[in-house]
């Protein structure tokens, strides 16, 4: 029984580990949320805010919804 009470503590020890922190799909939900944030944000300034020939700074601003995009799109796939 001996054995089989320090692998059980060993396999706890694991599961404590592997819990600690931000997991990957809360990392995940977070960067979409903030994705769909930074969309509607961009969009809203394109389309009301800005006049014509002033628009870059809301593409700078769906170019950084973009870039989280495919950074959870990276943590999706990889290991």
């Amino acid at each position: 029984m001996n054995q089989l009470e320090e692998l059980e503590a060993q396999v706890a020890k694991l599961r404590a580990k592997r819990n600690r922190g931000i997991g990957r799909e809360k990392l995940r939900a977070v960067l979409n949320v903030v994705y769909l944030l930074l969309a509607v944000v961009g969009l809203v300034l394109y389309f009301f805010v800005f006049k014509d020939g002033e628009k870059l700074p809301a593409l700078y601003v769906v170019g950084a919804g973009m870039l989280l995009k495919i950074i959870e799109f990276v943590l999706r796939f990889t290991a």
